[in-house]
């Protein structure tokens, strides 16, 4: 008996310790608690340093005396990779070291494994991919591959070992909210006309607000956790003057979020709004004075933002129109984003398991645009990005993929809720209120992606988010560190130090791009982008600025050899030279090809090079031009600039009925594309048909006006048709 007794006294002690009552999560996160190692130190400063720095990192600093230009041609997503992926290499470095030196907790979730899981078919995606190093690696300026879910999965592991308290889940909501109230000020800035930096031309509208994304889309994205997070914490703020300056932060984060005219993030941020709303009434918050006059100047200064935007003739920079756009589905962006779901709706019909492979959407997109979306958004556009993260990961990583990570994503909400949205016990205060302001910021995120981009730069602080949400109700598992636990504490930093060199070497690859771009001496560009290839040998864009460089040089000599020829020179020499700059680029663009065969881009480049060749070296380079513009047709059924050069390749051939009909195919694709227009004028002058030549020629004025002799193209072909120039 006495045995018996002494047993069930052990479990009632086992079961007291296993399972605490629901308001007990947050009390353990307040007691008990042993001062962290110096390692555990760095990693959790590398925790505020993620959220600090990510949204800042840009590259261009020409506020700063004697800088010019920036230090990478992608200005701010890959300076956001570097800086995300470096800070969380050192993080993870430093908390490996105290664990496999010293022992202590590590922290696990009940969504552990199906992270795991996640991972793990997206890289069985990856080898599977239409092109494996876009895949992992990501396309240039979006790089959400492979790599960049492994350094998700590492911070949300990493935040989940420190967010171990309330007080450091507001700690970094505090670092959050700096951070995002620097990028919203900078916004702000850009809106009223006031930037320190110096731009190149903007592919939008003045005066949206873009801050340190380079894109109002993108900071849109990003703007939605700060505008939630600042409100949460000045609702559960006690102290009268943090509670003025979290008030202060959230109106320069509105007045941001407005004036980026980003629909998705509209949407995003009010149910962002919405949720924080309800949880402070839930959690019996009171307002003071000085919130309702916060409240009232923020209302205010909002309305006067929206009321001075309806006197915008722009529709996109008018709230009122910009909102009313979301329903007029059958023009503009609405069209055009409706045209890009279909296109990847197809896709991911035809590889509905895993997909073509992590941001490989660029790739596959000109296979599958109807000829619609050409007509609609013109021939240059090529969508890199679906404007619907559903759709978007279907073509990434099949439909199984993507039950996957939005199972994860309902998986934490359905786990963290609860406590998130606790009514605090008698007595207590609503400090509850930032986990719940990470759940509706998460929720907001997530609304926005189903409008919008993912990119790293904001996504990652998703992940974080889930992090905050799960960590109170995280198990602690005992670790001792183990006999050899040094040594494979060193393993790690080896580890480490070589990724962060590689880490290095990938933005210096951009550096060299970016001088490789600005052009100069043929030497010297061909050095840059040579550098910039061997750097980061798996940027397909990189490998196609070795041609680019070598097929301009070509161009450069032809030119000096025909001027030397009318001045009564020898151009042999000349020549003999362009032809190795010739051959040069064509292995360059035919090994850019093979490397990634689905992108259009390089079939026109190789394209234009052989024609160039077959008008100035040899005819044999004609049937070349053919037979590449034909692969080009194949990758690209809707892509003019494409038919432009087959054309060209046609009529060398006399083929004339042939690229004419081409010609009429490329002007139905593209109303706007004045090569098309130009060259099906010359191909009917060629045939006599001077009436109808004469109209191409008009609109090939209209749309350039200053196209060079366009006057006096236009005047021997009415010459040549007896019309008269005053009829």
């Amino acid at each position: 008996m006495a045995a018996a007794r002494k047993k069930n006294r052990a479990r009632t002690k086992k079961r007291t310790t296993t399972a605490a009552p629901r308001s007990s999560a947050t009390s353990r996160m307040a007691t008990g608690f042993a001062a962290m190692t110096g390692a555990q130190k760095v990693a959790w400063a590398c925790l505020h340093a993620l959220v600090l720095a990510v949204p800042l990192a840009m590259s261009n600093w020409t506020w700063l005396p004697g800088v010019h230009l920036p230090f990478t041609f992608d200005q701010f997503d890959i300076v956001k990779v570097f800086v995300q992926r470096g800070i969380t290499l050192v993080a993870f470095g430093a908390w490996a070291w105290h664990v496999l030196v010293n022992g202590g907790t590590v922290r696990r979730t009940k969504v552990d494994y199906l992270i795991l899981a996640v991972l793990g078919w997206f890289a069985l995606s990856a080898i599977f991919s239409i092109h494996p190093p876009t895949a992992v690696f990501g396309k240039y300026r979006r790089f959400e591959g492979l790599l960049s879910f492994i350094t998700y999965a590492t911070m949300f592991f990493l935040a989940v070992q420190f967010l171990d308290r309330l007080s450091r889940v507001r700690s970094l909501a505090r670092t959050l909210f700096v951070s995002g109230t620097l990028v919203s000020l900078y916004g702000v800035l850009q809106y009223l006309g006031i930037d320190p930096l110096t731009w190149g031309r903007l592919p939008f509208e003045e005066s949206r607000s873009f801050s340190t994304y380079g894109n109002p889309n993108l900071l849109g994205g990003f703007i939605v956790f700060p505008l939630v997070i600042s409100l949460a914490l000045a609702l559960s703020e006690k102290d009268h003057r943090w509670r003025i300056a979290y008030s202060g932060g959230f109106f320069v984060t509105v007045v941001c979020w407005i004036t980026a005219f980003t629909r998705g993030a509209w949407i995003g941020g009010a149910v962002g709004l919405a949720i924080i709303i309800f949880a402070a009434w839930r959690m019996r918050t009171r307002l003071t004075r000085g919130d309702w006059i916060f409240s009232g100047g923020i209302a205010a200064v909002a309305a006067f933002v929206v009321v001075r935007s309806l006197g915008a003739d722009d529709p996109v920079m008018n709230v009122s129109r910009r909102l009313v756009s979301i329903f007029e589905f059958e023009r503009g962006s609405a069209l055009t984003r409706f045209q890009i779901w279909d296109s990847a709706w197809r896709a991911t019909l035809d590889r509905p398991v895993l997909g073509f492979g992590l941001d490989t959407f660029r790739l596959l997109f000109p296979g599958y645009k109807p000829i619609e979306y050409t007509q609609t958004a013109g021939y240059i556009s090529v969508a890199d990005n679906v404007h619907n993260y559903v759709l978007q990961m279907m073509t990434a990583v099949g439909i199984p993929g993507v039950l996957l990570l939005y199972g994860l994503f309902l998986t934490v909400a359905a786990l963290s809720a609860r406590n998130a949205f606790a009514r605090p016990d008698p007595g207590q205060d609503n400090s509850r209120l930032v986990l719940s302001g990470f759940w509706a910021a998460s929720a907001a995120y997530i609304t926005h992606l189903s409008f919008g981009l993912s990119v790293t730069g904001s996504t990652f602080l998703l992940w974080i988010a889930m992090a905050a949400l799960l960590a109170p109700i995280a198990r602690t598992v005992d670790v001792r560190p183990p006999t050899w636990g040094v040594f494979a504490a060193a393993g790690v930093l080896a580890l480490v130090l070589v990724a962060s060199v590689g880490n290095i070497v990938y933005i210096a690859a951009d550096n060299a791009y970016l001088k490789a771009r600005l052009g100069g001496a043929y030497e010297r560009r061909l050095a840059n982008a040579e550098t910039a290839v061997r750097r980061n040998p798996y940027n397909d864009m990189y490998r196609a600025e070795v041609g680019l460089a070598h097929s301009d040089g070509f161009s450069q000599l032809v030119s000096q050899a025909r001027s030397t020829q009318m001045q009564g020179g020898d151009p042999g020499p000349l020549m003999t030279e362009a032809e190795v700059r010739f051959r040069r680029a064509e292995q360059s663009f035919l090994e850019t090809i093979e490397f990634v065969e689905w992108e259009y881009d390089n079939y026109v480049f190789l394209a234009s090079l052989y024609n160039n060749g077959a008008e100035t070296l040899s005819r044999e380079y004609n049937q070349k031009a053919l037979a590449i513009a034909r692969r080009g047709i194949e990758v690209s059924e809707f892509g003019p600039a494409i038919r432009v050069q087959y054309a060209i390749a046609l009529g060398r051939e006399g083929n004339l009925d042939e690229a004419e009909q081409q010609m009429r195919y490329a002007v139905e694709m593209d109303h706007r594309f004045l090569e098309s227009h130009l060259l099906l004028a010359n191909i009917l002058e060629e045939q006599g048909e001077y009436e109808e030549a004469l109209e191409y020629y008009e609109k090939v004025r209209a749309l350039n006006p200053d196209f060079p002799e366009i006057d006096s193209i236009i005047e021997e072909v009415e010459t040549s048709a007896g019309v008269s120039l005053d009829q």
